[in-house]
């Protein structure tokens, strides 16, 4: 508690309160005796101690009622503050308007190790709704709007005790006009053995609450879906959502038409797919004598040779003569290998917020082909490769590996959406080459105003030794000359990532 309120005393932006709700039992009176002698020496602090402990989340809204200010910032009462914490969350409230904060954070242990010797950064991803609901991501530190908050009629509710950070945060974010992640370590979380990131048999209801707290957004936003834990970690989530409709899809292959390669992944999906509503589109000179596979509709598009050396051209003749009104735009040298890969696909590919699917890719030797695609300036090719060094047996930085999240690019090795947005922007764009599948997704995010989506739960696996292939300089020109801005301005990935050799 005193080094608390020493580090808010020492920020070097000086219009702050600090209100203070205690409540302690009378076996702990010299806390509120420390209180108010830090509040008679200054009129930032109030104090005010409560007639009854009545939990967390009761607690923290007494202890809102305090407060004057025109934003909230929470803070538990043994953290700390970076000193310059104020001032940043001040600086993009002026400057962007902003009316949802949230910072980086770093874990420290108590007479274990110092603030000066952390054990643990978490450096934290643009905001997203469904990496959110995956996990509590944003967790410390978390500012926002006197008038955010009081749209909501209750504020902490106490029957998300364990989770009450976790539930308040998804409904502030519901309902935020601009939400703004500041990539710096300004807060300080000091673990012990009771708190829930160490201990969770402790507050094994903790878990419980998180499950309903995703639950009721599911619900406020009307989705229905069913939650559950993965398998590594209690506190990464997994939604199955409800699907009131099973649509035709329509995967269509590309990349390395012979005979024997198309007849071989056709085999694999149909061997690997227990969604039963999907055709297969196939593009060669001649077709294969079967018109189905086991049931699966085979449709054969003649190859155009004025086209051929045309990756966009070509996708968009075999789509436009696709029936699917989601589109799987998949290689010829990937295939699934779970029988779950295309409906958990589509039940993504669905959402009106959605643009662009991804799965897991892996190579056969089980290191990571693809896990989601960033952009960053200082690239060569500006596409930053999410946990490309890792394997199927990591789980990534803070478990990236391991729940569904939102990606910037995804790789044209399998990608799906709608064809209806494929159709709105005019198909791919034959002028982007080598860059066709990631213009694809940056125009189809920018048409639908929503984001692309990788989940670890569709997966697939690629026969191929490397996926990519470097880039033309000037295929990188055209790239950087249509999306500069947007290349700056990416926030898929953390700016210290890559530097500190995390993802």
């Amino acid at each position: 508690m005193i080094e608390l309120i020493e580090s808010v005393e020492n920020q070097t932006y000086a219009n702050w309160e600090l209100c203070l709700a205690d409540g302690s039992d009378k076996e702990h009176s010299y806390v509120g005796e420390f209180c108010k002698k830090k509040m008679s020496n200054d009129d930032r602090i109030q104090y005010h101690a409560l007639e009854k402990n009545e939990g967390i989340s009761d607690n923290t809204n007494e202890c809102i009622k305090l407060a004057t200010g025109n934003y909230y910032a929470l803070l538990d009462h043994d953290d700390l503050l970076h000193p310059s914490a104020l001032y940043e969350v001040a600086k993009v409230i002026e400057a962007k308007g902003a009316d949802f904060i949230y910072t980086d954070e770093v874990k420290f242990r108590k007479n274990i190790y110092s603030i000066d010797n952390p054990y643990y950064f978490n450096l934290k991803p643009g905001f997203s709704k469904y990496d959110l609901r995956s996990h509590n991501y944003i967790c410390h530190l978390t500012v926002f709007s006197k008038q955010l908050l009081e749209s909501e009629p209750v504020f902490y509710r106490h029957e998300f005790d364990g989770s009450q950070d976790h539930d308040m945060v998804l409904r502030m974010t519901e309902k935020a006009k601009k939400i703004v992640h500041i990539p710096k370590v300004l807060y300080y979380w000091r673990i012990h053995e009771n708190s829930v990131s160490m201990n969770l048999e402790v507050k094994s209801y903790a878990v419980d609450s998180a499950f309903r707290a995703v639950q009721a957004q599911l619900e406020r936003s009307g989705e229905k879906g069913k939650i559950s834990n993965t398998k590594s970690f209690q506190t990464l989530y997994r939604i199955r959502y409800e699907m009131d409709k099973f649509p035709f899809i329509s995967i269509v292959l590309h990349g390395d038409f012979s005979d024997k390669n198309v007849k071989r992944v056709i085999e694999k999906i149909v061997e690997q797919t227990d969604y039963s509503r999907y055709e297969v589109v196939y593009c060669t000179e001649k077709p294969l004598r079967d018109v189905e596979y086991k049931g699966v509709p085979l449709i054969h598009v003649k190859i155009d040779r004025t086209i051929e050396h045309n990756n966009a051209q070509k996708w968009n003749q075999a789509i436009s003569e696709a029936s699917g009104e989601h589109i799987v735009l998949l290689d010829t040298d990937v295939y699934p290998t779970n029988k779950y890969w295309l409906q958990e696909m589509v039940m993504y590919s669905m959402k009106k917020d959605v643009a662009v699917v991804g799965p897991k890719i892996l190579y056969e030797d089980d290191r990571i082909a693809y896990a989601g695609i960033a952009l960053k300036d200082d690239y060569p090719d500006k596409l930053y490769y999410l946990c490309g060094h890792d394997s199927i047996r990591e789980i990534g930085y803070e478990a990236m590996l391991l729940h569904v999240r939102r990606t910037g690019i995804v790789t044209s090795a399998c990608m799906m959406f709608k064809k209806e947005i494929w159709h709105d922007l005019g198909g791919f764009d034959a002028q982007m080459l080598e860059y066709e599948d990631a213009d694809f997704c940056l125009r189809a995010m920018n048409n639908i105003k929503g984001v692309n989506i990788w989940t670890c739960f569709a997966k697939l696996c690629s026969k191929r030794e490397k996926l990519y292939q470097i880039k033309s300089s000037n295929a990188i020109s055209s790239f950087v000359k249509k999306y500069q801005r947007i290349i700056e301005q990416d926030d898929i990935a953390h700016p210290e990532w890559d530097e500190l050799g995390l993802v």
